[in-house]
């Protein structure tokens, strides 16, 4: 049971050796079969008895190590499909930019930590021997920051207390991770510890679990859960962890750990529950009796070659010259000819002399063997088209077919490594949240595992972006996010079979060439192949040149940045251009005012000219029909006044054309145009107003002058 509250430290020890008592009893099976299993695949096969009797009898005890290979076979295919993690938004207040940035922290971390190894080494042992794990760890970086590693566990049976609740698929409550330390290093590290002074009283219980040998100690990390409150209705715990001895827990190691899961998961192999018990199987759990029968079999045919007689000569008496030391050494040297004597002792003709021939059962033995061979490739499920092996099938698909078959008897290997790489993922994004939870500069990984270094927990504007940034990934406030975990070739295998692939289309149609030989080279290893693949983009048509501008999202969208930015340009050529206009108008104003006044200049005088005539014939026909003085006044009075209104007529009828026709060219302009115009216009009436008066005071001075001259003349007269 979890730990409700804090106890003394003995009480504390008594909780922590019981609980690994249980895990030892409860482990004890599973444990003995893989041991075996690890055995066996590191070619530890014999029997230790048969192996000593054998031995002891001058027998051969030979191996002939196929196991190894299946495991590498299911091992192997975790290092090209390597786990891949994706985050989707759970919540409002998440969002798909940030999912992404949290993907790429955890493929940063993963790289950093080299997480790959951990994945690689917890699959092959769940395959040659039914289990193993990987884990996390935090440690400070040189910033003083927290990070978080992924780390390989490199003895499985190292773990206790972990794997029984994970066949349930429960969590566990407490588990162990022990390590046997020389003694002498122990009692550097702790020298006031009661091991490293001698003072460790009743050690039956140390001696007889292990914790404590002659020239050993064992510590472990020791990992508990203790209850804290509920949410929901739902328990919550609080994971903690120290390092003991088996009598004392070791000084400053308690600490809390920041996720409410212990960081150890399991790998399994193929399981079952069985009785109540559970039970795990490798890859090899089958196959060691063929594997020993391998074993019997060659050593049998090694035996039975260096036991088995050379045949020997029948010859008849007195055949084999005598002092020839030829036939003595035959069967340790090889010579072209040998002499014998064709008369036997009695002197009758004998045949040649002749070997007994002598066939030991080694085809028999051999038989044997390669029966014994297919039983391990039927029990494992992995035939010869996956070991690497020539098979009957001779086109690419039906080998395929057959590996991929081969696959599928071992893709719950896969499916349990994809299983805890998801409890992993949990464990990333839960503790992603917590340990940067600051505003901080981290790197990040693209799926080609290009990296980029990004702003998170701050509004921000990326360089080169255009809208302000906010990937709230740390904090109490951060969005919720669910993990999804893909099993996938890494990239670069990828990008492998994409150039082969291709490769092999070009080849039957090098006309596709010019079309897809920049794809193809940007998935190349060979030398040069970037330069290739810019050529090959530059030979391309213009609507192949850029595949983005090709992506309606994106053309619509650099179309509308174009047409914002050519409103912008058109904005500033109208106001130029108005202020061309304007500088025009008011230039073409000015010009038709001048004109305008030269022109109503002009009308002036030519309607002054024309007074002064009509004066002159006036004043003629008054002097010619005239009777006397009165009628003469009164003649040039009306006269007088007649034309002073006919000249003041002529000049505002004048006046009024020149003014009509100023106004018919300014209504054509604009509204804005009006008031300089109505300036000039103003200005223009002026002069004219000016130069009317100025005639019509020229005109009644002549007139004036013209009637005191003929009054003159008339007072001469009299």
């Amino acid at each position: 049971m979890p730990e409700k509250s804090e106890q003394s430290e003995a009480d504390f020890i008594a909780t922590a050796r019981k609980r690994f008592e249980q895990a030892e009893d409860d482990e004890k099976l599973l444990r003995q079969e893989a041991a075996k299993d690890l055995d066996f695949v590191a070619g530890d096969q014999w029997d230790p008895k048969q192996k000593q009797d054998r031995e002891a009898a001058g027998r051969p005890a030979m191996v002939f190590n196929r196991m190894h290979t299946f495991v590498q076979q299911v091992s192997n295919e975790a290092r090209q499909n390597k786990p891949q993690i994706k985050f989707a938004p759970g919540d409002d207040s998440a969002d798909k930019d940030t999912a992404e940035v949290l993907e790429g922290m955890a493929r940063a971390i993963q790289n950093a930590s080299d997480a790959q190894v951990a994945y690689e080494t917890s699959v092959e042992y769940s395959a040659g021997g039914s289990f193993g794990y990987f884990r996390f760890l935090t440690e400070e970086n040189e910033d003083g920051d927290q990070e978080l590693k992924i780390v390989p566990v490199l003895d499985p049976f190292a773990v206790y207390g972990i794997l029984f609740p994970a066949c349930f698929n429960r969590e566990p409550k407490f588990g162990f991770v022990i390590e046997d330390m020389p003694k002498e290093e122990f009692e550097a590290m702790y020298p006031d510890s009661p091991i490293s002074k001698g003072d460790i009283g009743d050690s039956g219980w140390m001696t007889q679990h292990g914790w404590l040998g002659t020239d050993m100690v064992r510590i472990a990390e020791y990992w508990y859960c203790e209850e804290g409150e509920k949410k929901g209705g739902k328990q919550i715990y609080k994971v903690k962890f120290c390092k003991i001895s088996g009598m004392e827990v070791l000084p400053d190691t308690k600490t809390d750990w920041l996720d409410d899961c212990i960081p150890i998961l399991p790998v399994l192999g193929k399981g079952m529950i069985r009785k109540g018990r559970p039970e795990l199987y490798s890859v090899v759990r089958f196959q060691r009796s063929a594997q020993q029968m391998i074993n019997y079999g060659k050593s049998r045919i090694a035996e039975t070659l260096a036991t088995s007689p050379i045949s020997p000569f029948i010859v008849a008496k007195g055949q084999i010259p005598k002092g020839d030391k030829k036939w003595e050494t035959l069967n340790s040297k090889v010579y072209p000819y040998l002499e014998y004597e064709q008369m036997d002792i009695q002197g009758k003709p004998a045949p040649p002399p002749q070997r007994q021939t002598f066939e030991p059962p080694i085809q028999s033995l051999s038989g044997f063997v390669a029966q014994e061979i297919d039983d391990m490739k039927a029990t494992a499920g992995i035939f010869d088209a996956s070991l690497g092996q020539k098979s009957n099938e001779t086109s690419g698909t039906a080998i395929a077919r057959r590996q991929q078959q081969s696959n599928m008897t071992t893709m719950h290997y896969m499916d349990n490594l994809e299983r805890a790489f998801k409890k992993g993922g949990g464990i990333m994004r839960r503790l992603i949240r917590i340990i940067y939870d600051t505003d901080r500069m981290v790197q990040i990984l693209g799926e080609d595992q290009a990296p980029k270094i990004v702003r998170i927990n701050a509004l921000h504007t990326p360089p080169g972006g255009k809208s302000a940034k906010h990937y709230k990934v740390g904090g109490s406030d951060a969005g919720k996010y669910h993990e999804i975990v893909t099993m996938g070739r890494a990239f670069s295998t990828k990008r492998m079979e994409s150039f082969d692939m291709m490769s092999e289309v070009t080849q039957g149609n090098p006309q596709l060439m010019p079309m897809i030989g920049d794809i193809m080279f940007r998935n190349s290893d060979v030398a040069g192949a970037d330069q290739l693949a810019d050529r090959f983009h530059k030979m391309l048509p213009p609507n192949l040149q850029d595949n983005d501008e090709n992506d309606p999202a994106k053309q619509a969208q650099a179309l509308q940045g174009q047409l914002m930015q050519a409103k912008q340009h058109l904005q500033l050529l109208n106001a130029y251009a108005q202020k061309l206009e304007k500088e025009k108008e008011g230039k073409v104003i000015e010009t038709q005012g001048r004109a305008q006044i030269a022109q109503f200049q002009e009308e002036s005088k030519r309607a002054i000219a024309l007074m002064q005539e009509e004066t002159k014939r006036y004043v003629a026909e008054v002097s010619t029909k005239a009777q006397d003085v009165r009628e003469r006044l009164k003649l040039g009075a009306d006269l007088d006044k007649q034309m002073h209104v006919s000249a003041h007529e002529a000049a505002t009828q004048a006046v009024d054309h020149t003014h009509e026709r100023g106004q018919a060219q300014q209504a054509a302009q604009q509204a804005q145009q009006a008031q300089a115009s109505d300036q000039v216009h103003e200005s223009g009436m002026a002069d004219k107003n000016a130069a009317i008066s100025a005639e019509s005071q020229a005109s009644d001075q002549q007139h004036q002058q013209t009637m005191a001259e003929q009054s003159q003349s008339e007072t001469g007269q009299q």
